[in-house]
């Protein structure tokens, strides 16, 4: 039987609306180049996920499901998103280094898709993923910081600078997010102040934040909307958020082509979730981060925005910062003009997968870690 599936692996099926927003938007991106070729995702869902992307999906921990779906697979994806980094634990990086390492064995063609690298703080995750990465056929990361980082440790394979596939997310229509607005509240072109909050460090810095947050709200004349992108990690901070900021809280979280329309519908977006600031970056809508990982750093710098705050920003500084970009014409404009190049990007990461699924051929590279390719 021929080889004709793309096997995807990432952080799918966790009900992350960014990880699913980059996977809404890989496969558009592949099927716009190939066709309506058959997908399987390795996903903690696997029935949500096929019913959600109209793709197939195996449990991402079975391993004879994994096994099977890598002997069918003509080409393997590792990404989007941050799946290189042991910054919480190290095995996030095992899994995802060990499910490449096995496609590299089993399947014609490998390619570290849109990725996010680091950080990398253990001596021997650093050295794996040069080992793994070694062996991949294309490497493609998301933001020059992850391309520096593989510089730095020698990874043999040069990295393809591309972008995070969100750039090529398009939005729903305005008019699907009405009912949802309405049902908590919110009027017909009343001013929205999107804030994404995650728990991290212990949450010292959530009464600074809400404080800031009500201020920024009081001088925009807008309404705090908190929505929380990981629902199970983050539903309880956002309702915390909302409450204390005198906004509303949008639960059930919409899905992420809703979640672009209600960014492009903001004055401005507040993030502690890197898609959440990928998305108000893409709807041209001013962006505030926190500098809770140097992934937000990397992206203010790849949009010549300024720095993000520190996590525990003073409340004033941080409404201040928030009213700054929101009126401020020429951040608009940076963003309008930034787009064309970041969706390039994207869709080069794209093309460079379609063009390696066209020329893939059985190729035997043995077991890694067992001797050289």
């Amino acid at each position: 039987m021929p080889r004709e599936e793309i096997v995807l692996s990432g952080y799918y099926g966790f009900g992350n609306l960014g990880d699913e927003a980059v996977l809404s938007a890989t496969i558009r991106t592949l099927r716009a180049r190939l066709g309506d070729l058959p997908v399987t995702v390795l996903s903690a869902r696997p029935a949500e996920t096929a019913a959600t992307h109209g793709v197939a999906a195996v449990h991402r921990t079975d391993p004879r499901a994994v096994w099977r779906a890598l002997g069918r697979a003509r080409l393997f994806l590792s990404g989007g998103g941050s799946l290189l980094q042991d910054a919480t634990s190290a095995r996030s990086a095992l899994y995802y280094l060990g499910v490449l390492a096995l496609a590299t064995a089993r399947v014609p063609r490998t390619m570290v898709y849109a990725q996010g690298v680091g950080p990398l703080r253990r001596g021997w995750v650093r050295w794996l993923v040069r080992r793994v990465l070694d062996r991949v056929d294309v490497v493609t990361v998301r933001d020059a910081d992850s391309r520096s980082l593989l510089a730095a440790l020698r990874v043999r394979r040069s990295p393809t600078l591309v972008a995070d596939p969100v750039w090529l997310l398009d939005p729903a229509p305005p008019e699907a997010l009405a009912p949802r607005l309405r049902s908590v509240g919110v009027g017909e072109g009343e001013p929205l102040l999107l804030v994404a909050v995650r728990p991290w460090s212990g949450d010292r810095f959530v009464g600074a934040l809400e404080a800031g947050l009500r201020e920024a709200a009081r001088r925009l004349g807008a309404r705090v909307v908190a929505l929380p992108f990981q629902r199970g990690r983050d539903l309880a901070l956002s309702t915390r958020v909302a409450a204390a900021a005198g906004g509303v809280l949008l639960d059930p979280p919409p899905v992420p082509e809703e979640v672009l329309a209600l960014a492009a519908r903001a004055t401005a977006v507040v993030g502690l979730r890197l898609h959440a600031l990928i998305l108000a970056a893409r709807a041209g809508t001013p962006l505030v981060g926190l500098a809770y990982d140097p992934k937000v750093g990397a992206l203010c710098r790849e949009l010549g925005l300024p720095d993000p705050l520190p996590l525990a920003v003073e409340p004033d500084a941080l409404a201040g910062a928030v009213v700054a970009a929101a009126t401020d014409a020429a951040v608009r404009a940076r963003l309008r003009s930034a787009l064309p190049a970041m969706q390039a990007r994207a869709a080069a990461a794209g093309e460079l997968a379609a063009r390696l699924y066209a020329g893939a051929a059985p190729r035997g590279r043995g077991i890694p870690f067992l001797g050289p390719e």
